[in-house]
């Protein structure tokens, strides 16, 4: 199964027996508006997960804004949605597809292959002439035991073994805050040292679409295995789709640039 699918290939597929739709939308700093937004309208079927309630762990001292969901947490979500080994997983949201992404790679990290983001989301639906439904799907819980795969993300120790071996180390926020111009967020300003620049948003097209192949961030020249983070470990999510879609097996930092300043002793770079 491809990482990406187009609206027409879900209309298509729309009510195959192992198909299971999430929607992700969500709205940083107005989180109950997600819900809601789903409540009015959503594609046929669809299920509901929340950035904080489900695709992330609890906030400590360390670990960033959105840390990752522990297994057991992880493992609950998987099941509520009712994921069986056999499911093909469509994940979506209402505008660039960074939630989406966020739930794509989550379920990459339990184990689970089939799995793919709606190019164009929410958006795209509606505007390719899709109806959506407001009730509320009935899915039965799956048993479904997940195994992480630790081999897609890395520490802070990992990230400061990366610099001095000089590998590759990619910011995906936006250019303004990886230059130290401006934080609205954390409470340094800059980037991690010897971190380069590629804004996870350049992946997609002004229609909220994914551009070809060639012009996203996989086709560049980042070496192998590279270290991908941004604010939080969320919108890294959609540089780490790109980097897969180009066959390179790229790392997510998961507390990314908000993990790293919560330690006072770690330096930050800005230009």
């Amino acid at each position: 199964m491809k990482n990406l699918v187009s609206v027409e290939w879900l209309a298509h597929h729309l009510h195959d027996e192992h198909l299971v739709i999430v929607d992700c939308q969500f709205e940083l700093g107005q989180p109950e508006s997600g819900y809601a937004s789903y409540l009015k309208g959503h594609i046929p079927g669809a299920l509901y997960a929340d950035l904080e309630k489900d695709l992330s762990g609890e906030v400590g001292e360390h670990g960033g804004r959105h840390p990752l969901p522990d297994q057991e947490q992880l493992q609950e979500l998987v099941e509520r949605l009712g994921i069986e080994q056999e499911s093909k997983v469509i994940v979506y949201d209402h505008e660039f597809g960074a939630m989406a992404a966020r739930l794509w790679f989550l379920l990459g990290f339990a184990g689970h292959k089939e799995r793919a983001v709606l190019d164009g989301g929410l958006r795209a639906w509606r505007g390719e002439g899709h109806k959506l439904e407001t009730r509320l799907p009935n899915v039965s819980r799956s048993e479904y035991p997940i195994s992480l795969d630790k081999s897609m993300i890395v520490s802070m120790s990992d990230v400061k073994q990366a610099q001095e071996e000089g590998r590759t180390i990619i910011d995906s926020r936006a250019p303004e805050r990886f230059r130290g111009e401006e934080e609205p967020m954390d409470s340094k300003a800059g980037h991690i040292p010897g971190a380069i620049n590629y804004f996870w948003k350049d992946n997609l097209n002004e229609n909220y679409k994914w551009k070809d192949p060639d012009k996203r961030v996989g086709e560049n020249e980042h070496g192998q295995e590279p270290i991908v983070y941004c604010g939080s470990g969320v919108t890294a999510c959609v540089n780490l789709l790109a980097f897969q879609e180009a066959g390179i097996h790229a790392k997510l930092y998961p507390g990314s640039y908000s993990d790293w300043v919560s330690y006072q002793e770690n330096p930050v770079d800005s230009e």
